[in-house]
């Protein structure tokens, strides 16, 4: 959401909040990558905690601090959570796309995020089902034609 916002010109007279938002960015990439790897059994979780210390920029989450050892622990606990957010962010911008080419002018980021956030917490392939029409997705989870 930061992101979309800074993008869509929200943040443009506060520099260091674009700033922010590409650290946590990096930040949240960090902590999933380690995630992943802690799932992978390539690293330990003290490993995982050095990498998403190291990749996290300004040294924003030092390896010996509480947060980047809570996230890794919830990390370990929560398979995929780490990964959600990014996998949420392309499935999201996905659904941007595809309802900019549908409603054409007509098309605005407000609009969209009305509409998303009308749905409801509800897992993305529904949203975009329930916004396109398209139930693609759907159909591929439950293995229906």
């Amino acid at each position: 959401m930061e992101e979309w916002l800074m993008l869509a010109g929200l943040f443009d007279e506060r520099p260091r909040a674009r700033e922010l938002i590409y650290i946590m960015l990096a930040q949240r990439a960090a902590r999933a990558l380690a995630g992943l790897m802690m799932h992978g059994q390539e690293y330990t979780i003290e490993e995982a905690t050095e990498f998403a210390s190291a990749w996290t920029p300004r040294g924003w989450m030092p390896p010996d601090s509480n947060t980047v050892w809570g996230e890794q622990h919830l990390y370990l606990a929560q398979p995929g959570y780490g990964t959600s957010y990014l996998m949420g962010k392309i499935q999201i911008e996905k659904i941007i796309a595809e309802r900019a080419r549908e409603l054409g002018d007509a098309f605005t980021l407000r609009g969209f995020m009305d509409e998303l956030t009308s749905a409801g917490v509800i897992p993305v392939s529904l949203v975009r089902w329930e916004l396109t029409g398209d139930d693609s997705e759907i159909r591929q989870l439950t293995n229906s034609r």
